[in-house]
């Protein structure tokens, strides 16, 4: 399966997480805009428009850094086995997502600590754009929304810096923040009715194996590969042991 397809289906169905993170910052975000732009539906639409426009242009650009990083390793360590230990890390972070989401382990918070450091030092610069009176504050809000600490997003990462080029991380990251979209979008007009949804084990535990199957296919790819090749080492090491008592 492509990279982009496995990463857009984590980050649509990962919406039922993202409604339960982010629900809470898109409502502090609509209270805080005037009357008239909460009541008017076109208006508050563009607003929503923007923060996700902010948000998924950050993913692009960090997955862009993530992808040049990947290359750098790539070129430096020049090795086959690392490009399958990094897409057996990007299978197992998957997995882990899906365990998250499906709330049967949370180990994938571990990740969001580190990154609790780095928004933390990054939190302070959106009180520039608050109240958003605006849609250039609500792109610049959106923007600096990409670096709240989401294991998602980190899963979605991995596959940047796998892809070992900085236009293909940051497509990677614009399929992935494309999936999360729908979600968050229906939070502007539907908050109530999709706070119910999610409310419901069964969604959240449906959505997480399916990421989980996802997570095992990426995984599939590298072992299948790694055993093939051990097997093909086995046999060649053997003729030559063969050939040489033969002689």
């Amino acid at each position: 399966m492509s990279i982009l397809i496995s990463v857009f289906l984590m980050g649509l169905l990962g919406g039922v997480h993202c409604l339960g993170m982010c629900g809470g910052i898109v409502g502090m975000l609509s209270a805080g805009l005037d009357p008239k732009v909460r009541n008017n539906p076109k208006k508050i639409v563009l607003f929503h428009l923007n923060y996700n426009l902010g948000r998924i242009l950050s993913y692009v650009l960090i997955g862009a850094i993530f992808g040049l990083v990947g290359m750098i390793l790539t070129q430096v360590l020049q090795m086959s086995v690392f490009d399958k230990v990094l897409r057996i890390f990007s299978g197992m972070l998957m997995v882990m997502v899906g365990l998250y989401i499906g709330n049967w382990s949370f180990n994938i918070q571990i990740l969001e600590k580190f990154g609790a450091k780095f928004w933390v030092k990054l939190q302070p610069l959106t009180q520039q754009f608050l109240p958003i009176k605006n849609l250039r504050s609500a792109f610049f809000i959106g923007l600096l929304w990409g670096g709240v600490p989401c294991g998602l997003v980190y899963g979605a990462l991995s596959f940047s810096i796998l892809s070992g080029s900085m236009f293909e991380g940051g497509l990677i990251m614009l399929s992935f923040g494309l999936g999360t979209l729908p979600s968050l979008l229906l939070m502007s007009g539907l908050s109530t009715q999709l706070g119910f949804l999610i409310q419901k084990p069964w969604i959240r535990r449906l959505s997480g194996l399916l990421i989980i199957i996802l997570g095992i296919i990426a995984l599939w790819m590298p072992i299948q590969s790694m055993v093939f090749m051990g097997i093909y080492d086995i046999i060649h090491f053997s003729k030559l042991i063969y050939f040489y008592y033969l002689v």
